[in-house]
């Protein structure tokens, strides 16, 4: 037990997050922007972003640069800003905002110790499925893996042991970074979708004979949670299919009894390519995206997957997925149809089957949606006015 907290505590670290221990006192900077406005908001996700200058620029996940629009957003609204940890308690000071939004501990609290009829009122940022649903299909795929595998693999999912569940079951509005899956996980009434913002580094233009080499080539490219993002599916898959390559990006080492199990598989195939993990902005994931024609994701559980959107705004690939990945696949792409093997090589099956001519037309329609709707500039945009409606309506 002792191991698993401290791999959460560095996986959380790794994203931005932090767990706070039991002497921790919370922390709140108060109006970050140093404005005189008449109404107070209380951001409550990466308070580190307005600790250090350099943490906003830091582009390892997409929450710094997130946490930064959100509260410059409250701010051109009219609000002074008061900034928290997501891991922190607000006590006893919350009925003195008008708002709360982000997500995490302070969201729970507030909607537990205030009158219904009283401020403040609560916008919760989701960033992916209703964690209730997440979790449970996190655990089936555990489930799964140890009906093969013999060994439960809790490490290697996206299990939320810390769920403040109020917050998405409560809330007075959700503003969901995710598209249609996703939402179906919620409830129907006082939501609205946001795309999730990735960051985009490179433009990549190949030749029909580099698009005839690259339909054989996919890329994994994830985090933590290498069993929730379907991991151990492609990599079996891949090793059926000798006349495709797998490129696996992601730092999975650190799941040590997931890359146990996995890395003699790894390494005695060669088609299959370990690269650990590798920087966004660096030519190396730039020449690994230019080799690959798909990006393949089987995921449990995500909220518009940003690690899927990011090679496909950074290349143009086309993608490989599960419903539960939660990209709308509009005129291009593969489903893959269930959490399995079977499906999985069903899928890769499909995407060799595209002439050259479909594989790019599907990568230039790729291109269009994500460098649109995927952008930093489009989200501050979007969610200022998805925040105005809340806002309004609550």
């Amino acid at each position: 037990m002792k191991y698993l907290k401290l791999l959460i505590r560095n996986i959380l670290a790794g994203l931005g997050y932090s767990i706070s221990n039991s002497t921790h006192k919370a922390k709140v900077l108060c109006n970050v922007f140093n404005t005189t406005y008449n109404r107070t908001a209380l951001v409550s996700y990466i308070q580190n972003v307005f600790e250090d200058a350099r943490n906003q620029a830091d582009e390892r996940h997409t929450n710094r640069l997130t946490t930064a629009i959100i509260a410059e957003t409250l701010r051109d609204l009219g609000y002074n800003v008061d900034v928290i940890n997501y891991s922190d308690d607000i006590e006893d000071r919350f009925n003195t905002y008008d708002i709360v939004i982000g997500l995490g501990k302070s969201l729970d609290s507030v909607l537990s110790k205030r009158s219904s009829s009283k401020k403040p009122k609560v916008i919760w940022f989701g960033t992916g499925c209703n964690p209730l649903f997440s979790n449970t299909a996190t655990i089936k795929r555990v489930d799964d893996f140890y009906k093969k595998h013999g060994k439960i693999v809790l490490t290697s999912s996206r299990y939320i042991k810390e769920d403040w569940v109020l917050q998405h079951e409560f809330a007075d509005w959700i503003i969901l970074h995710g598209s249609t899956f996703s939402r179906s996980t919620y409830r129907k009434e006082n939501i609205s979708s946001i795309h999730a913002p990735v960051f985009i580094k490179h433009n990549i233009t190949r030749t029909d004979n580099e698009w005839a080499t690259a339909k054989q080539n996919f890329i994994w490219f994830g985090s933590n949670g290498a069993i929730h993002k379907g991991l151990d599916l492609v990599i079996d898959a891949f090793t059926e299919r000798k006349d495709c390559t797998l490129h696996i990006c992601g730092d999975i080492e650190n799941e040590v009894d997931f890359f146990k199990l996995y890395s003699p598989l790894i390494k005695s195939s060669s088609n299959i390519k370990y690269h650990g993990f590798v920087n966004v902005e660096s030519d190396s994931f730039k020449k690994i995206l230019q080799s690959c024609a798909f990006v393949i994701y089987p995921s449990a559980s995500e909220g518009n997957s940003p690690a899927v959107l990011t090679c496909m705004a950074n290349g143009g690939l086309v993608p490989v997925v599960s419903k539960n990945a939660d990209i709308d696949l509009n005129g291009y792409g593969i489903l893959i149809d269930e959490l399995t093997i079977e499906s999985v090589s069903s899928a890769v099956q499909k995407s060799q089957d595209l002439s050259v001519s479909e594989l790019k037309a599907q990568s230039k329609l790729v291109l269009k949606e994500t460098t649109r709707f995927n952008s930093f500039n489009y989200f501050k945009e979007d969610f200022k006015l998805k925040l105005q409606e809340a806002i309004k309506t609550i």
